[in-house]
Parts: C-alpha cells; structure tokens; sequence
C-alpha cells in the first residue's frame, strides 16, 4: 500500500501532510512563499513516502517547491490538474482555471458523499463546487470570505476595529465587536442557507449532501440545522485520492 506527501499550496500557507489507504496524518503548516529550504525541508523529510502530489493555486512558487522537495530527497512531484484522473468528469468551459485545491475538494467528496452533492470551502474566499451525477464538476460559486469581512470593515471604517470569528450565542449585540461578529455569524448562515436551497432547486431534490472544509466551517456550521459532513483534511484528502487513480 502506497504513502503519498500530499502538498496544498494556497495564497498565504501551505499544508503538508501523509495519505495512506483512505487517511490523513501528520499535517503540518509552513509558509507558501519561504525563504530559505531550511524552513520547510525538516517538514518535508519526515516519513519515507512512494510519491509526492501537490495542488498549488500559486504557479509562482512551483519552482521554489520542486526545488525543496528534490533537497529533502523526495520524488518529482506530481500537480494535480484536470488532465489528470480525479474520479470525476469534468463539464467546463475553461477546466484550465479551475483552482487545483477545488478539483482536490471535488475528488474527495464523490469519494466520501458521491453526487449530487456540493462542496463548501471557507477560506480567504468561500467556494461552492458542484458535482451533478451526470455531468460531473460543472461549476461553482464563489463569495468573498469571513477574512475579507472583518478585514475591509476595519480598514473601510474610522471606527470599527479588527475582530476575528468568536462564539457567541446572542442575537443583538451589546458592544461594537459583539455586533460584527453576530453580523458574520447569521448573515454568513444566510447567505450560505440561501445559496443551498437555490441548489437543491436546480437539482430539483430535497436533500442535497454537503461537505465543509476550511478554517472557518465549524464556526459557522455548529449549533446549526443544516447538515453537513465537516472535514477539516478534505483537501489533503482530496490530493491523496488523486494520487491513488494516477499511481
């Protein structure tokens, strides 16, 4: 049975871990854009693995990656794509510009929920990928992200300060950060619920299987009625998965 590093490289981090029959361990964080190979070859060289697959949404760090992976004695990497065998067609104008994080998000879900079904990822952006049980990935829809929120209201406003999401259970708030974060929490419930119904619509269903990933999932899912399998590995997952059909 095969080890895979599996490698997602996002805009600001990046997250390495190791996929074995269907399981992901050892995750590790470093910095996309790193400096030196010192900072992330100890990561990399942990556990001896068969291959290396990586998903980038930064084509411009590629290089600086590859570089690190052949110091750390690892295999030539493999990028996903939509070239690739995901286990899942791809219906889509341009595949070329699909991120390969969602295509990885893609992989796993059909793995783990099969299709219909929607995949949620809350990050910088939150995305919607969408796989139908005949045409497969056939698009998504993207929001701006809880980061983006809080971010643009306290450089936008003289007053409003920076707050980051927290557990609250109130309705109305009773100061200023207490309001921003009731304000993120509902509206970004019902931004999310509505964006849910006018999919299940389109499928013409009732119950349409979510999956969430993303640092911020649980934050908005628990406590919540709407169902959804929450997996903060679904990426990772996803690339593993990859490798596996690619071997």
């Amino acid at each position: 049975m095969r080890t895979y590093l599996v490698v997602d490289i996002g805009n600001t981090s990046t997250s390495v871990g190791y996929y074995r029959n269907g399981k992901v361990s050892g995750v590790g964080r470093c910095p996309s854009r790193f400096k030196s190979l010192d900072e992330v070859v100890p990561l990399l060289g942990v556990r001896p693995v068969d291959a290396v697959v990586v998903a980038s949404v930064v084509p411009p760090v590629n290089a600086r990656w590859k570089k690190a992976f052949k110091a750390a004695g690892l295999p030539a990497p493999l990028f996903v794509s939509h070239e690739l065998e995901l286990g899942v067609p791809v219906d889509y104008p341009r595949p070329q510009r699909i991120g390969a994080d969602r295509l990885a998000n893609a992989a796993a879900a059909v793995r783990l929920l099969g299709m219909p079904s929607v995949v949620c990822d809350f990050g910088t952006a939150l995305t919607f990928d969408i796989l139908d049980p005949r045409r497969g990935y056939k698009g998504g829809i993207i929001c701006p992200g809880l980061p983006l929120m809080f971010d643009y209201l306290a450089e936008k406003t003289a007053l409003l300060p920076h707050v980051a999401p927290s557990k609250t259970k109130a309705v109305v708030g009773r100061n200023t950060e207490q309001a921003m974060q009731i304000g993120a929490r509902l509206g970004y419930r019902g931004m999310v619920r509505e964006i849910l119904a006018a999919l299940r619509a389109d499928f013409g269903v009732a119950h349409l299987p979510v999956c969430c990933t993303g640092g911020y999932a649980g934050w908005i899912f628990k406590d919540w009625d709407v169902e959804a399998v929450i997996d903060s590995k679904l990426t990772l997952r996803g690339i593993g998965i990859i490798g596996e059909l690619n071997a």
